[in-house]
């Protein structure tokens, strides 16, 4: 079995360790109406979208957590691979009202983005935990290619997310199997997600995302080994 794989799998347990596990406070969060029924990978009909990163600004959404709760999470990724060899990556941070919103570093993988998302969703049983957990990848050549992501809440394992672009379509990925160089994102039949009803309860919850690169974005260097 490949290393990637294998790490790949270690983070989607422990993943599902703090977001369901013993005392965890996901299990009582309601899941917000989305109605996502599972993602099978064995789809015949599904289409791979690949996704070129120099070709998107890329953020990470959260409501009501703190910056040491983000910074402390992506440190402890970072860590996760257990290899010597490491590289300092760039993520700002800004806060707007009850949201604080994370910029990616165009250094950071497809495959350590997603994960990062889901890592940020709950990877300790804290009190600091996002209310909203929300990626948003913008793209710098068509904006209905923008794309916006969140853990599927109907997928016990805590490893697959679902969400869509803005032309329409609904997708997947499946964490463990994201390390391509261009990602696995999956355009799915039956994923019932719409980019525009997200992007309205953001706005509903206070953040407007028009407003997402105009931000006064704080850096912050954060190690993460690869």
């Amino acid at each position: 079995m490949e290393p990637k794989i294998i790490i790949g799998a270690i983070i989607a347990i422990v993943l599902f360790y703090f977001r369901f596990g013993p005392g965890s406070r996901l299990l009582k969060k309601k899941t917000h109406h989305y109605i996502v029924p599972p993602a099978s990978r064995e789809d015949p009909e599904s289409i791979n979208i690949e996704i070129k990163r120099n070709e998107y600004s890329r953020f990470i959404l959260t409501k009501n957590t703190t910056e040491r709760y983000i910074t402390k999470g992506i440190s402890e990724y970072g860590e996760l691979s257990g290899n010597e060899e490491y590289k300092m990556h760039n993520f700002g941070i800004a806060q707007h009202g009850d949201w604080r919103i994370i910029k990616i570093d165009h250094s950071i993988s497809f495959y350590v983005y997603h994960n990062l998302v889901g890592w940020l969703t709950g990877y300790e049983d804290s009190s600091d935990i996002p209310e909203l957990t929300f990626g948003f990848s913008k793209s710098k050549v068509d904006s209905q290619n923008d794309y916006l992501f969140f853990l599927d809440p109907h997928n016990a394992y805590g490893d697959t997310q679902v969400g869509a672009f803005r032309y329409g379509k609904p997708f997947a990925i499946y964490l463990p199997e994201a390390y391509e160089e261009y990602g696995n994102l999956t355009i799915k039949k039956g994923i019932k997600v719409s980019l525009n009803e997200r992007i309205n309860y953001i706005s509903e919850q206070g953040f407007n995302i028009s407003e997402i690169e105009s931000l006064n974005y704080i850096a912050h260097n954060i190690k993460m080994y690869e």
